[in-house]
């Protein structure tokens, strides 16, 4: 082999030996460059995984006030039934007490009435009188 042959082959070699460590090189920092990027997106995953952890602890949290205020208002509302249940048996009596008053007074009243020599007629218990024997 020649000088100059052997001098091509070493520059060749020589070629080929930096373009593999520029290759390492650019490797390594491409290395670098995707571990950062990792890092940084695993950072963003745990930052996410502490936010939904604080929003499913906020969302129980809403969920028992939200449960409690339901049975605040149930039991409300049970104590609001309770006391108009009362309120209703105590006036119920009164309440058919005044209606069979009124009632009684009405009938009273409209039973009642004058006759032309002015002397009030009364019904009598169990006559069956038609509305004719009142005109004449």
């Amino acid at each position: 082999m020649s000088e100059s042959f052997e001098q091509n082959i070493v520059s060749l070699l020589e070629d080929h030996v930096e373009l593999a460590i520029s290759t390492v090189q650019k490797l390594r920092a491409e290395k670098l460059e995707l571990e950062a990027e990792i890092a940084r997106l695993n950072n963003d995953v745990l930052q996410r995984d502490a936010n939904i952890q604080e929003l499913e602890t906020r969302n129980s949290e809403l969920e028992e006030a939200l449960n409690l205020e339901r049975l605040a208002t149930t039991q409300e509302r049970s104590e609001i039934r309770e006391r108009l249940e009362e309120l209703m048996v105590v006036l119920a009596p009164s309440a058919s007490d005044e209606t069979a008053e009124a009632t009684g007074t009405e009938i009273s009243f409209t039973a009642q009435g004058n006759e032309p020599d002015g002397a009030p007629s009364l019904p009598a218990a169990g006559s069956e009188s038609s509305g004719e024997d009142e005109d004449n």
